[in-house]
């Protein structure tokens, strides 16, 4: 099956899945749910979208970080603008595999080498993955300690599954970033294999390059676990656009009139739906996170006035996020064309 056809079943199955979100969080209550969503002051609807811009911003102080430590120019002004078009990515491809690529291929447009982007974009996920595991440990040890959901329930269940699946992507993610000797080893078995059954003919060739590739991919690695203070910045960098996309829910609560959310609630309930989001294979987690959302939040806010909180807060942090990534990777490439042509000519 072609990349075409593929896409095209998946925009379809989305737009199955999003018609039976609105119509089940629509079909009991729909005049009430919609007269709540039109009468949210609009203060409270842009500051939610600022905090969602503040959220990309400390993600791209991440790798604009990073990229200084590896003796790269970049300014934090772009990687702002890589960090969304990583987010439009991320939420049309299924399991957000799309984001890191694009960002390895815009980086590498800004005259940074394909081995030294693909690093950066690994450490940066590292990072970012460490500071889901942290903010989720808390969050699962408050509930433990505080519940706020029922101790027993499937869904709680789920989130620690969840948990443990983040924690061994970060292994995997952290060997590959930083553990040349093994990988290097798998990678020159593979080589060898080859050889054997005639893909490659030069052995000695491949395994230079390997060679050669794995010690400047590596270097940059070294450097960066040689400076703990870039470490240390941009975890604390990515932990905070967490706790700014996390209180979103409790900025239009307020906005709705709900009084009785908090802010910790909002982040540890918040925190719950985006590690559970990651079993859905469907771009943006399609349907997990609406339902997600539904279930950890009910305990918290009940009626219409949850429907409606549901909707505003799925189309900020996800729409809002793919609009203006889509806008940002259109000005990024016709700037690129501009400076391809100069180059020109």
């Amino acid at each position: 099956m072609n990349k075409k056809k593929l896409g095209m079943i998946y925009a379809i199955v989305i737009v199955i899945i999003l018609g039976l979100v609105l119509y089940f969080s629509l079909k009991d209550n729909f005049k009430e749910i919609i007269k709540l969503i039109t009468n949210i002051n609009f203060i409270w609807i842009i500051l939610s979208v600022l905090l969602l811009f503040i959220y990309r911003f400390l993600g791209g102080t991440s790798i604009y970080l990073l990229v200084k430590n590896s003796k790269e120019n970049i300014s934090i002004w772009k990687t702002f603008q890589l960090n969304f078009i990583t987010l439009f990515f991320n939420g049309v491809t299924p399991f957000a595999t799309g984001g890191q690529p694009m960002t390895v291929y815009y980086l590498h447009k800004e005259n940074i080498s394909v081995e030294k982007s693909t690093n950066i974009v690994l450490q940066n996920f590292i990072m970012y993955q460490t500071a889901l595991i942290l903010v989720g440990l808390i969050t699962i040890l408050y509930n433990h300690l505080r519940p706020i959901f029922p101790f027993n329930s499937f869904m709680r269940r789920l989130v620690v599954l969840g948990f443990l699946i983040n924690f061994g992507v970060w292994l995997v993610t952290f060997l590959l970033a930083f553990g040349k000797k093994s990988v290097t080893g798998i990678l020159e078995k593979i080589i060898k294999l080859l050889y054997r059954i005639g893909i490659i003919r030069n052995l000695d060739k491949y395994l230079k390059k390997l060679n050669d590739i794995s010690s400047k991919f590596y270097g940059s690695a070294i450097n960066l676990l040689n400076n703990k203070n870039v470490i240390f910045k941009s975890i604390l960098a990515n932990v905070l656009s967490l706790l700014f996309l996390y209180s979103i829910p409790f900025v239009l609560a307020s906005g709705l009139g709900i009084n009785s959310l908090t802010i910790w609630d909002s982040i540890v309930a918040t925190s719950y739906v985006m590690i559970m989001g990651s079993f859905v294979p469907l771009p943006g987690g399609t349907g997990g996170i609406e339902y997600g959302f539904m279930y950890f939040f009910k305990y918290l806010i009940n009626g219409s006035v949850l429907s409606a909180l549901m909707l505003v807060w799925r189309f900020i942090t996800y729409y809002v996020g793919i609009i203006t990534g889509a806008l940002f990777l259109i000005f990024y490439r016709k700037k690129s064309k501009v400076w391809l042509k100069k180059e020109i000519s």
